[in-house]
């Protein structure tokens, strides 16, 4: 009966999915704000709780809501985070790093953090915001790279790292890591690996482009439709200049704040 009632009168999950958009776009609905049950709002809207659920589910997809198993149903509230760019690869500071830089950047900010990894081959050949590995990582055509792609969560410790941070992929040359650690699928120093491997991280570059997401950036980090992201290119360069790392990441342009500390040496005046 319920269904058959909804039907009559047309796409109700739309609309009470619009009318909870626009409230939060109103800020009737802040982040972190529960918003009124599954029950609540069936009743209000004379609807059934299926078409309720629903409407909650496409909220969901759009990265607006997020369900708290046994409580219910709250804007979501993204997890700002603070990233001092030039101290995350710090060798010095790496030294005293059991797994990463990434997972000790978002302990200090007192959350929790999760790394899905995948370990892959690529060639030379393969291109990532307009660059071939070959431009960036100096190496001849068709020369094979291990590629660590991860998708990074973070979260508060009491709700667990649930929130889609970054895709962070990183290159490097196959013949400089293949007998190590690096290969695997797991959270491990890899600065600390480089340096043993007389290949140390000395200097970088940072290329940075704010532009939307692609449908497939989107779904992954679970992001609104027509999302701004950032994406960042870093090199990774050995005291030599020989570049040894490539990192290509794209976050969400909302929540994060990315601190540059700059020097110039005397003799570049």
């Amino acid at each position: 009966m319920s269904r058959a009632r909804d039907a009559a009168r047309g796409d109700i999950k739309s609309r009470i999915a619009d009318n909870l958009r626009t409230a939060i776009a109103a800020g009737e609905y802040r982040p972190g704000d529960q918003l009124p049950s599954t029950n609540t709002l069936a009743a209000e809207e004379d609807a059934a709780p299926m078409t309720v659920r629903a409407a909650f589910s496409e909220l969901i997809s759009e990265g607006l809501v997020v369900a708290v198993p046994r409580r219910g149903f709250f804007v979501r509230e993204p997890v700002a985070m603070t990233w001092h760019m030039n101290a995350w690869q710090d060798p010095r500071r790496l030294e005293n790093v059991a797994l990463d830089g990434w997972t000790a950047d978002v302990e200090a900010e007192g959350l929790t953090g999760r790394q899905s990894i995948d370990v892959r081959m690529v060639t030379a050949d393969h291109v990532i915001a307009g660059y071939t590995l070959a431009e960036l990582l100096e190496l001849p055509a068709g020369e094979p790279v291990a590629v660590r792609a991860r998708i990074r969560y973070v979260g508060r410790p009491e709700q667990g790292a649930t929130d889609p941070e970054s895709i962070a992929d990183s290159y490097y040359s196959y013949e400089l890591i293949r007998d190590t650690p690096i290969t695997r699928p797991e959270s491990v120093n890899t600065a600390a690996i480089l340096r043993e491997l007389g290949a140390g991280l000395d200097h970088y570059r940072d290329e940075l482009v704010p532009r939307l997401a692609t449908k497939d950036e989107a779904a992954r980090l679970q992001l609104p439709p027509s999302t701004a992201v950032l994406e960042i290119v870093r090199s990774a360069y050995t005291g030599e200049g020989k570049p040894v790392l490539i990192q290509h990441m794209i976050r969400p342009g909302q929540g994060s704040r990315y601190v540059y500390h700059v020097g110039y040496p005397e003799d570049s005046r």
